[in-house]
């Protein structure tokens, strides 16, 4: 699985709708070996997502009902998204649609 990739895929995504963190954890678990554990992909999804925020090629959020950015630095939306998820994959709780963040493209949201 390359960034590159991962990148161009939300890309593509964002022309379409948001995402959550399930999409992006949808897509690493297309690519996953058979048996792949549902929580190492929440965490592997949670790790691109959060460097994808850092990198600036999408913007975290919640919905209440209108997408709303947070109103964190790339780098503490980031920590936030790896410790909510990492919280959930100790819980073994599932993920679902919406769960930890909304994802919008930068360009919804400029600087």
């Amino acid at each position: 699985m390359n960034y590159d990739d991962l990148k161009a895929y939300v890309a593509a995504s964002f022309e379409i709708d948001w995402m959550s963190l399930i999409d992006i954890v949808a897509y690493y678990r297309e690519t996953a070996d058979i048996g792949t554990a549902s929580t190492d992909l929440l965490l592997q999804g949670a790790t691109a997502a959060a460097q994808l925020v850092r990198d600036g090629a999408m913007i975290p959020g919640d919905l209440t009902p209108r997408f709303q950015p947070w109103p964190t630095t790339p780098e503490e939306s980031a920590a936030r998204i790896e410790a909510e998820a990492a919280e959930l994959a100790a819980t073994g709780g599932p993920l679902e649609t919406g769960d930890i963040a909304w994802f919008t493209a930068p360009e919804d949201f400029p600087s």
